[in-house]
């Protein structure tokens, strides 16, 4: 007989069930109203396949009946793998009777939840994630007496937050219960793509520097209990995470996990990105497109700020997470490939340069403060000596549709990422279309110009000016002090960055602006905010026209002769041009080998010896005038640095410093999985009171 359990979407926003239908009352982590009807079938499945039949789960297996004891109560218990349920009923008929009594011992030391009516009569299968026989230890038997199964299920214990629910249901025979616990636990990893195998970074540092003993009590409990095997790492140090993922063997592995704050998720994102693209043979920097990460990424949050997790399952919880990596919940994200000029490439998500740029830098200042090292920073970068705009150029490709009269935030079920994944990207531009001067071309002659121009319909726009601060978010960018995110409408899969520039402005104004991150208006609603959205930025900082600086280093003799080079070398492009113009054909220009023998026997020929003079001994005055000049340099170097640090600031790319400043940024649509199921669209907001913007 065929089971009514259908087929589990591969990669979809609402994890394994789709079912319209919550017949057993068991609390689902998607609202019914919002679910998709479709999965994103562009995506590859990042579990292990199971055999399947077409329409659902067939089992031949007949159906198992116990007594069990739960709550001191005895019930027949019915194990039916053909409806994919657990049920039971009361043997006694008083049992019948109490119906005001809830089954308290299903929830050991924990309150009771508007979820235990819906595990009166049973429970599906579906909704378990583990089955465990308890034991009890002795000293005759090893394995400890047995008294019975463990059923391990979620429930939400808010609109973003879910816990473990335990069912315990007592027998004393050892071999009823083991066999119980194979078939219910070969149901769940036949009825479900979850993963099996998990790799595991975590660094016991992060935050309150507990990662350590919540790994041991909380976490690593949980993934035992769900069957699923950890290969568990501490990292070391700055450099573990790229030379462990280097030599990594993905088909190992069905998830890649990372426990602790943005800096230890940004590593491990940098090393996955990177390690796709040399496996697919994918030269990023070139401008192709970019490959997907062949697993997909957990995240178990315990640092300060852990934007990125609180950008997708709005809250810090790391319970819910490592419940959300149990049940395999798959959510497609953005990510933005970062190109220095020196062609080397790294991956963020959110990127802002400015103001920012500057609270992170005085972050290692006040680490003393602990918690209230932030606020600290805040207030000192937004004193007048420090508060300042920067002199941009920004090139960017805006995006096709824009949505300036839409403001709907990213939730679960969201409308246009759901649309942006089943159209994708529609055009990729990767590179400039600037024909490049070949002196050898016979279409350029001496009467065309040297200056050639972009074409006109060329997709990038340029902008310059003086700005506060520069963001570019592909996740809204959720904290503590900013529930909503730094940018309330950004999407998480949607193909594109919003671009936020804030212009140079009056301090009040600015504050004004940073305010309105902790409460529910809209903190680019100002005239001096400009949004767009874009597929790809070059940003490039802007030196003022008058520097007063003395260059130590300039030598006019080298200028001169580099000057006469490069003019001999142009009037030898166009004696060039000239013979192709005479002759209308190569065979005419000499190309004998005569000059070059000649260089070649001046070259072998020995170097005259150098006769040298008595060496000059400076006087006294000479070498109190050149230490003198050594002082003054020195100060000129300091104060040359000091203009320098009021002009430019740093990078803050998911709050970790970036010192390069030039930058190329392009955002790759979808091209990682990471285990949430976004953000609930029931979610009520609170005003956070920010101390130190009041």
């Amino acid at each position: 007989m065929e089971s009514s359990h259908t087929k589990d979407p591969v990669y979809s926003f609402n994890g394994d069930d789709d079912d319209d239908d919550d017949v057993d009352g068991i609390p689902t982590l998607i609202d019914d109203v919002l679910k998709p009807t479709t999965s994103i079938a562009s995506k590859p499945s990042f579990a292990r396949e199971e055999a399947k039949s077409e329409k659902g789960i067939v089992s031949n297996t007949e159906d198992a009946k116990a007594v069990f004891t739960i709550d001191g109560e005895g019930f027949d218990v019915i194990l039916s793998e053909e409806k994919g349920k657990i049920l039971w009923s009361p043997m006694s008929a008083s049992g019948r009777k109490k119906s005001g009594r809830k089954l308290s011992g299903m929830l050991r030391g924990r309150r009771p939840s508007l979820a235990e009516k819906s595990t009166e009569d049973g429970v599906a299968m579906k909704y378990l994630f583990g089955v465990q026989v308890r034991r009890k230890p002795t000293t005759n038997n090893e394995k400890g007496l047995c008294q019975g199964i463990v059923l391990s299920m979620l429930e939400r214990k808010h609109e973003n937050f879910l816990r473990e629910k335990t069912i315990f249901m007592e027998h004393p025979s050892e071999e009823l219960c083991t066999t119980w616990e194979e078939r219910i636990m070969a149901y769940i990893k036949s009825a479900h793509q979850r993963p099996q195998t998990v790799k595991l970074f975590f660094q016991p540092y992060a935050g309150a520097k507990t990662g350590r003993t919540m790994f041991q009590r909380t976490i690593y409990p949980l993934f035992q209990s769900a069957g699923i095997s950890v290969d568990a790492s501490e990292i070391v140090h700055s450099e573990y995470v790229k030379q462990a993922i280097a030599h990594l063997n993905f088909e190992d592995y069905d998830c890649i996990v990372c426990m602790g704050g943005d800096g230890t998720v940004s590593q491990v994102v940098d090393a996955l990105m990177n390690r796709s693209q040399k496996e697919k043979g994918v030269d990023i920097k070139t401008g192709a497109s970019a490959a997907a990460a062949p697993v997909p990424l957990g995240i178990i949050p315990t640092g300060r700020t852990n934007h990125v997790a609180f950008s997708l399952m709005g809250g810090i919880d790391p319970v819910t997470a490592a419940l959300h990596i149990i049940y395999g919940h798959y959510q497609p994200v953005d990510v933005c490939s970062i190109i220095t000029p020196e062609k080397t490439c790294r991956w963020g998500f959110n990127s802002q340069y400015g103001f920012a740029g500057q609270v992170l830098t005085y972050l290692k200042r006040y680490k003393s403060l602990g918690s209230k090292r932030v606020d600290a920073s805040i207030i000192k970068a937004l004193t007048k000596a420090k508060l300042r705009a920067y002199e941009c150029e920004i090139e960017y490709i805006p995006a096709e549709n824009q949505r300036k009269g839409e403001q709907i935030p990213c939730t679960t079920g969201c409308p246009i990422c759901m649309e942006a994944s089943k159209y994708g990207n529609v055009t990729d531009f990767s590179t400039d279309t600037v024909q490049e001067l070949d002196p050898l071309n016979q279409s350029f002659t001496s009467n065309t110009s040297s200056v050639i121009d972009l074409p006109q319909d060329s997709p990038w726009k340029i902008v310059k000016g003086k700005y506060m601060n520069v963001g570019l978010f592909a996740i809204p960018g959720r904290t503590k002090m900013a529930p909503q995110g730094h940018s309330k409408y950004t999407h998480l899969s949607d193909g594109t960055v919003d671009l936020i520039l804030v212009k140079e402005t009056e301090r009040k104004e600015f504050v004004r602006h940073l305010r309105r991150h902790s409460n529910s208006k809209n903190q680019n609603d100002f005239p001096f905010i400009e949004v767009v959205k874009a597929k790809e930025v070059r940003f490039r900082p802007r030196y003022p026209t008058g520097w007063n600086y003395n260059d130590h280093d300039f030598s006019e003799i080298k200028y001169q002769m580099e000057r006469e080079g490069s003019q001999m070398q142009n009037q030898e492009s166009m004696e060039v041009i000239n013979d192709l113009e005479r002759a209308n054909s190569i065979s005419t220009l000499d190309i004998s080998d005569e000059d070059d023998d000649d260089d070649s026997d001046t070259e072998d020929k020995e170097p005259k010896p150098q006769m040298l003079g008595p060496q000059y001994r400076r006087t006294f005055t000479e070498i109190e005038v050149e230490r003198r000049r050594k002082i003054a340099r020195k100060k000129e170097e300091k104060q040359k640095a000091r203009e320098e640090s009021k002009m430019l600031s740093v990078w803050n790319i998911d709050n970790q410093p970036f010192k390069t400043l030039e930058l190329d940024i392009k955002v790759h649509h979808g091209l990682l999985a990471i285990c949430a199921c976004g953000v609930s669209p029931h979610t009520e907001y609170e005003d956070v009171r920010a101390t130190c913007l009041s």
